[in-house]
């Protein structure tokens, strides 16, 4: 199954965060299909804390959204994420964007992401890397209209492309390897 997924890190190295998240993810059997640039950002809604890098990735693996939602938060915890501030200051922050199968409810995960549409640091890499791919045409769609129409949503919030991100270790099946 095809999963967008959202990093993001704002505690010590953050690109070596970044990094250290993906390795983790393929060892867990969950398969990067392609990644977006690193990109800078400022906090949302916890104001008083660092800015934050961030990208996405389209991810596929035997998973249903509650088994994956269970490996990311174990990598989070491998990693030693200690959530001290809701919505502060993390080294990882793992979360389920989209899926291919679109919504999903449980008690613990909702798809789409409730907050997805408000942040710029999803909708700008995940952008990057849906538009030319043949999954998630709706929630494409819905991202440039929300850019298009609704600007006001995003006041305040700061986001820079940094850079292509690559880790040349392996080739994970990249389309861009």
């Amino acid at each position: 199954m095809k999963y967008l997924l959202s990093l993001g890190s704002n505690i010590g190295d953050s690109f070596d965060n970044l990094k250290k998240a993906i390795l983790k993810l393929e060892e867990k059997s969950i398969f990067i299909d392609d990644c977006s640039s690193v990109y800078a950002s400022s906090p949302v809604d916890y104001l008083t804390q660092s800015d934050f890098l961030n990208m996405s990735l389209i991810a596929d693996t035997d998973y249903d959204p509650v088994q994956l939602l269970e490996k990311l938060k174990e990598i989070e915890h491998e990693m030693g994420r200690v959530q001290t501030i809701e919505k502060g200051p993390r080294n990882i922050d793992l979360d389920i964007i989209f899926w291919e199968n679109g919504a999903f409810e449980s008690e613990n995960l909702t798809i789409p992401h409730k907050a997805a549409a408000n942040r710029l640091f999803v909708i700008f890499p995940t952008l990057e890397i849906i538009d030319n791919s043949e999954h998630f045409r709706n929630e494409k769609a819905f991202f440039h209209s929300i850019l298009e129409n609704e600007q006001s949503r995003f006041v305040g919030q700061k986001i820079e492309k940094l850079y292509p991100f690559k880790i040349e270790r392996e080739n994970y099946g990249w389309k861009n390897s």
